[in-house]
C-alpha cells in the first residue's frame, strides 16, 4: 500500500512539475498608461487567454520613464522570471531593445508608430535583431489627410500639432509635413517641446510646456491635430484642449468619444489577434527574425456627430458606414 502511495504521489508530483516547465512567463511593458496602450495589453491578454496558451502574464507600467522600464526588465532578466517581454509603446520598445540584446529573449513591440525610425527593424540583415519581432502602429498618413479635407471640403485651414520630441511624434510629424505639400490649402503650426523622463518632476513639466505651447499658437490655427506620443494620447488632451480650439483628428477612439472629430487608426482587436499570435509562433519555435513585421490586418474609423454639427460640417454617409458601431454623439 505504501509503494502504491508513493508511486502516486510520485506521478502526481511529477506530473505538476512538467506542467510548471511548461508554463511560460510573459512581461507586458507599457510605456506609460495611456488609452491606446492599455486597450491593447487588455487586448492581448484577453487573445492570449482565448488561445489556451499555458502563460503567466505580468503587466507593468513604465510611467513613461527609460530608468524605471530599463531597471525592472533587467530584474526579471536577473531572477530568470521571464521567457518573453512584449513591449507597448515605442519609448518601452527601445529600451527593451537596449536591454535584452544578447540575453537570448524573444521581444516582442506593439503600438510603435515607425519601427524603423524607433531602431527596431534592419535596413538589411542583422544579428543584432535577431530576437525582435512585431506589429506597425499606422495607417497611411495621406488617408487620415484625405478625410480631412473631404469633411473640410477644401476650405483654407490652419492646423495646429502640438507634441513632445518622443520619437513616435517626431516622426508622425515628419510624414504629415511632406503629406500636407499636397494639400494647398491646409497649413500646419508646429510647436514641439522636449521630451524628458528622467523623473516625475522632468515627465510633468515637459506636459506643462506642452500645453503652454498649445495655448501659445490659439491665435494662429482653427483645429488642433493630435499625433502619436505620450502628451496626444493622455486621456485629458481633448477635454482640455477643446476648450481653446476644436481638435479636428484625434490619436484614438476615446478621443473622439470625448469630442475630436475623427480618427483612424489601428483595430485593437486585430492588433491583439495579430500579438498573441506571434506569441504562440515564438513559443512553438518560430524564430522571431522570420516573423514578418507588419500592420495589423484591419483599421477603425470614429466621428463624432456632435462635434460635426457645432462645426457645421458634414460627414458624408460613405464614412459614416465604415465607421460602422463608432459613430459618437
Amino acid at each position: 500500500m505504501k509503494l502504491v502511495t508513493c508511486l502516486l504521489y510520485l506521478v502526481v508530483f511529477s506530473t505538476c512539475s512538467l506542467a510548471n516547465a511548461e508554463s511560460k512567463k510573459v512581461l507586458i511593458v507599457e510605456t506609460l498608461p495611456v488609452p491606446i496602450v492599455t486597450t491593447h495589453t487588455q487586448h492581448i491578454s484577453a487573445e492570449i487567454s482565448r488561445l489556451n496558451m499555458d502563460i503567466e502574464l505580468e503587466i507593468y507600467n513604465g510611467d513613461g520613464q527609460s530608468e524605471r522600464i530599463a531597471n525592472h526588465i533587467s530584474k526579471k532578466l536577473g531572477c530568470n522570471c521571464i521567457d518573453l517581454v512584449i513591449t507597448n509603446g515605442t519609448l518601452a520598445s527601445k529600451v527593451g531593445k537596449r536591454v535584452l540584446k544578447g540575453k537570448n529573449t524573444p521581444m516582442v513591440f506593439v503600438t510603435v508608430a515607425d519601427p524603423h525610425g524607433a531602431g527596431l527593424v534592419p535596413d538589411k540583415d542583422s544579428t543584432d535583431f535577431n530576437f525582435i519581432t512585431g506589429s506597425i502602429y499606422s495607417v497611411k498618413r495621406g488617408t487620415k489627410f484625405e478625410i480631412a479635407n473631404q469633411l473640410l471640403k477644401g476650405k483654407q485651414t490652419d492646423i495646429g500639432i502640438v507634441a513632445t520630441t518622443y520619437p513616435s511624434a517626431l516622426t508622425d510629424i515628419a510624414k504629415l509635413e511632406s503629406i500636407s505639400n499636397r494639400y494647398k490649402n491646409i497649413n500646419l503650426v508646429k510647436r514641439l517641446v522636449d521630451y524628458k523622463d528622467s523623473n516625475d518632476m522632468e515627465l510633468t513639466d515637459t506636459y506643462l510646456q506642452a500645453n503652454e505651447a498649445v495655448i501659445s499658437v490659439q491665435s494662429e490655427v482653427d483645429f488642433y491635430w493630435s499625433v502619436n506620443g505620450p502628451f496626444s494620447e493622455k486621456q485629458s488632451f481633448v477635454p482640455e484642449i477643446s476648450k481653446i480650439k476644436p481638435v479636428l483628428y484625434g490619436a484614438n477612439v476615446k478621443s473622439v468619444m470625448q469630442g475630436a472629430l475623427f480618427t483612424v487608426i489601428p483595430d485593437v482587436h486585430s492588433t491583439g489577434e495579430q500579438i498573441a499570435h506571434i506569441v504562440k509562433d515564438i513559443f512553438s519555435g518560430v524564430s522571431p527574425h522570420k516573423i514578418a513585421v507588419r500592420p495589423a490586418p484591419r483599421s477603425t474609423v470614429a466621428f463624432n456627430v456632435k462635434t460635426a454639427n457645432q462645426l457645421g460640417i458634414v460627414i458624408p454617409y460613405d464614412l459614416l458606414s465604415i465607421a460602422g458601431d463608432n459613430v459618437f454623439q
